[in-house]
């Protein structure tokens, strides 16, 4: 920031720090202008560099008994306003990083509960179509269900392969009209 000092600088730095709101007040309306240009090249919005503006002078005013301490307010005032923005950015960034990972843990969360309500509804209604199978139709798809092939089926119940065949089209076809029936499909 290359522009003009207050005359008597330090002076005024001085009775900041000893609680002199009028000196402060010529402070503020020298350089605030300077402190928004320079949040602006940070920024580029109008609205957030006024807002850094009144943040840099607050921390002047809360931290004032140090003014006296300041040799090139100029510069002092580009590192306040410099680092604020920083600290914002990052306080942004977690934020932000915070807000990504809670959304990743949401939708994960919420579908995973909608996912399980759903699946023990569609169990519940697939156990309902099944029984109301006919005994020997129910063991076949019973049978299939628990991973026995078709061979395994005929040899276990003593049917042949056509009928295990026969019984299992049947089986899927009345538990698909059942649950169709059920889902309004």
């Amino acid at each position: 920031m290359s522009y003009s000092s207050l005359p008597e600088e330090q002076e005024l730095l001085r009775q900041i720090a000893r609680g002199d709101e009028s000196a402060y007040t010529l402070v503020f309306n020298h350089y605030s202008k300077q402190v928004f240009n320079v949040a602006m090249l940070y920024l580029k919005d109008t609205t957030p560099a006024r807002e850094a503006v009144q943040e840099v002078f607050l921390k002047i005013w809360l931290k004032r008994e140090a003014m006296s301490d300041v040799e090139d307010l100029t510069g002092y005032l580009f590192i306040l306003t410099r680092n604020h923005i920083y600290d914002n950015f990052k306080k942004q960034a977690n934020l932000l990083k915070a807000l990504d990972s809670f959304i990743q843990l949401q939708p994960a969360a919420i579908a995973d509960t909608d996912h399980r309500l759903q699946e023990h509804q569609y169990d519940h209604l697939l156990n309902k179509a099944v029984s109301s199978l006919p005994p020997e139709r129910k063991k076949v798809y019973i049978a299939r269900k628990e991973g026995l092939s078709n061979e395994e089926i005929s040899h276990k119940m003593n049917i042949s392969i056509h009928t295990v065949k026969k019984q299992m089209q049947l089986a899927v076809q009345t538990v698909r009209s059942f649950v169709k029936q059920q889902l309004h499909i």
